[in-house]
């Protein structure tokens, strides 16, 4: 198969995860999905597990597309009713939790061998199903299913042949070929075939009755019924027989088996027949009957035995108990066994009768019964204790035993026992779960807080400790939870927990608080709380608080960071603005600086504008600095402005600056323009005014233009 041919769906992932690496240790690749896509392609097996493995199988059941599929149903072990829900849905086959590795995958093999090539052989089981879910063990019901049977698997008669452990005799209580009342018993014996069912718990396919050594001695007696092949599939529930499955075929024909056994596929579909039978008639009332029937038997042998033990008037009452009941001798031998005790163990009383109980017991047990006959012989009850007990199906059960004096002075010992199997199993997966809750809870990085309504503190795990530096010993029964917030604060969390306004009623979403630490440090945390109740009546409360201060710390360094780059993104930002500003501003400042100097030069020097021009000249060297300090700027520093605004501070933005290099001065003596050398670097020249000014000298082909634009030489 390969990997598109079996999905595994249902359960959590870890559930999902852990059949697929089953079946990859076995070497069958499988993939998990949370729900079936068409666009992957049909699958040939589908496996659905978890608590909604039956719901899984219906839904997939309701597509047509996957009628046809087989699906394995992996169901928990409890509840015990999963298995018969999963078959009821339409399951091709059910496993129980926890499988092996090998029974999953050679489950796997044997499903995928009825993919769509054995469309009718699915189909067969499907009907099989709904006929048994419909009325049980009906024998009409029954009927149909053998029908089913012969027809799909080859064989012209079916019949069911119950078997009851410890009996001699089987029962057949259904035949596709007799009436649904008739009912008839056989002596198994008389039947090879079904007694080697029956025993090996195998399916027996014998393709030539004369040849064959199970059926050779009676070969003359099949022949005059016409019968030529054979087959028998065991009906077995959790490792016990309840009967068996009888296929026959007749000669002649093009149907005629001849020599010629049933594939792997029929045998395997013949094995699904016997289980889906199986799961529905192993509590079914024609067992029941029969089981009657034969305890009746039983009872009328262990009658006479009864009146030579002389224990005869408490027989009645000890067969209306609903509980188990043993009477042993001094030695230990089994005197008497109830009904309830023979349904227990699944042993006939005939097998039981004059057995010691200790080869029904562990050997770790067996000192433990020795002392409990001898001291109820010597007169004294023994307090009830757990014992376990060996059983027809080869699973041992747990038994909760108590003792009786009544027949002591007889030596006689009364034992009786209600199984606890269920029960024990159920404390174990309790305790197995509280412990891994337990776990879980402690392994959990953030604090957990429960508190009853009286404030007592009843859980405080790891991550609470971590957190409020106290041992849980220290804290649980011995500290209020309002202790742990501060003043209020739990009171404020009780009124938000009862309000409709934070998450509903009961609940609390996340919000920050506040809690004080052993340190007396108060911390902040988020928290989620939810109430906790019983029978509608509040209870208790628990909380999960989270240590915000690592957060809020990084938040910080992250808000830091990100001030830090925006003020980088802003020098940079100014930098280029100055530098594109000063390239522009040049342009228009060389031209006003050259065509002031141009005016200045072709006038009068007693011409009134000149002092205009010199202001001209002034104000655009003035505007040259600041264009130069524009330049410059290399960081964003700002100053007060108006209001609350800031503007930029070239000072402190820009390196400190060269002073200006005057190029020109105003002579107020003279009235006339005095040149300063282009060379000069350190200061006016000797000679000129204060307020000299920088002046741009222009080039002989700038004045010419100049001039050609002002229509002079």
């Amino acid at each position: 198969m390969d990997a598109a041919s079996i999905v595994v769906l249902g359960g959590s992932e870890q559930e999902r995860a852990q059949l697929v690496t089953q079946l990859a240790a076995c070497g069958l690749v499988a993939r998990a999905e949370t729900q079936l896509s068409s666009d992957d392609g049909l699958p040939a097996l589908v496996i659905a597990t978890g608590p909604d493995a039956a719901q899984l199988v219906a839904e997939a059941r309701d597509f047509p597309a996957l009628a046809d599929v087989p699906i394995l149903a992996v169901v928990p072990s409890i509840p015990p009713t999963a298995m018969t829900e999963a078959l009821a849905a339409g399951a091709t086959d059910v496993a129980r939790l926890p499988v092996q590795s090998a029974v999953l995958a050679a489950r796997c093999r044997n499903l995928s061998r009825l993919g769509r090539k054995e469309a009718a052989a699915a189909q067969a089981l499907a009907r099989i199903n709904d006929v048994l879910t419909a009325d049980g063990d009906d024998a009409e019901a029954l009927i149909q299913v053998l029908s089913i049977t012969a027809s799909v698997l080859g064989f012209d008669r079916a019949s069911l042949v119950a078997h009851i452990d410890g009996s001699d005799h089987g029962f057949v209580i259904a035949a596709n070929d007799a009436e649904p009342l008739q009912r008839f018993t056989l002596a198994i014996a008389e039947y090879p075939e079904i007694a080697e069912a029956i025993r090996t718990l195998a399916p027996v396919v014998i393709g030539d009755v004369e040849h064959h050594p199970l059926t050779a001695p009676i070969a003359d007696l099949l022949a005059a019924r016409k019968i030529r092949g054979i087959a028998v599939f065991p009906v077995q529930w959790r490792g016990r027989a309840l009967g068996a499955i009888l296929l026959r075929k007749r000669t002649g024909g093009a149907a005629q088996l001849g020599s010629k056994e049933l594939g792997s596929k029929e045998l395997e579909l013949g094995k699904l027949i016997a289980s889906i039978t199986a799961a529905h008639l192993r509590h079914g009332a024609v067992l029941e009957s029969l089981r009657d029937q034969t305890h009746r038997i039983s009872r009328a042998r262990y009658e006479a035995e009864r009146r030579l033990r002389g224990i005869d008037s408490l027989k009645e009452h000890f067969e209306a108990g609903a509980d188990g009941v043993v009477v042993l001798d001094d030695a230990g031998r089994i005197l008497f066994v109830n009904r309830a005790a023979e349904r227990i163990t699944g042993f006939a009383r005939d097998g039981l009768l004059g057995s010691e109980l200790i080869d029904l017991v562990g050997n770790e047990h067996r000192s433990q019964v020795s002392d409990t006959v001898a001291r109820v012989l010597a007169g004294a009850n023994v307090e009830a204790f757990d014992l376990q007990l060996s059983t027809t199906s080869g699973a041992p059960i747990w038994v909760s035993v108590s003792t009786s004096t009544v027949l002591a002075g007889t030596g006689a010992v009364i034992l009786s026992f209600r199984d606890v199997t269920a029960e024990r199993g159920l404390e174990r997966e309790l305790r197995s779960t509280k412990e891994f809750l337990e776990r879980l809870i402690d392994s959990t990085v953030d604090a957990i807080i429960a508190a009853n309504l009286r404030g007592d503190v009843i859980l405080f795990n790891q991550g609470a400790e971590r957190l409020f530096g106290y041992r849980a010993r220290d804290v649980i029964g011995k500290v209020a939870v309002w202790e742990l917030y501060e003043r209020g604060g739990a009171k404020q969390i009780m009124r938000m927990l009862r309000s409709t306004s934070y998450g509903g009623v009961g609940r609390l979403e996340q919000i920050r608080r506040e809690v004080r630490i052993a340190s007396g440090e108060v911390v902040p945390v988020s928290m989620t709380a939810s109430m906790l109740y019983e029978r509608n009546r509040e209870v208790a409360t628990v909380g999960i608080l989270t240590d915000l201060r690592e957060r809020i710390r990084m938040e910080q360094r992250l808000l830091d960071a990100q001030q830090k780059l925006q003020m980088s993104e802003k020098q940079a930002l100014v930098a280029e603005l100055a530098g594109a500003a000063a390239h522009e501003l040049n342009q228009p400042l060389t031209s006003i600086m050259g065509y002031a100097s141009l005016i200045a030069r072709q006038s009068a020097a007693d011409a009134s504008h000149l002092r205009a021009v010199a202001v001209i000249l002034a104000e655009a060297e003035r505007m040259a600095g600041i264009v130069k300090k524009i330049g410059k700027i290399t960081k964003y520093e700002t100053t007060d402005y108006v209001g609350t605004a800031r503007m930029l501070d070239l000072e402190r933005a820009a390196p400190e600056s060269d002073p200006a290099i005057p190029l020109a001065a105003d002579d107020s003596q003279t009235g006339e323009f005095v040149a300063v050398p282009a060379s000069a670097s350190s200061g006016p020249p000797p000679g000129a005014l204060p307020n000299a000014v920088p002046i741009l000298h222009p080039s002989p082909a700038d004045l010419r233009d100049l001039g050609d634009r002002e229509g002079k030489p």
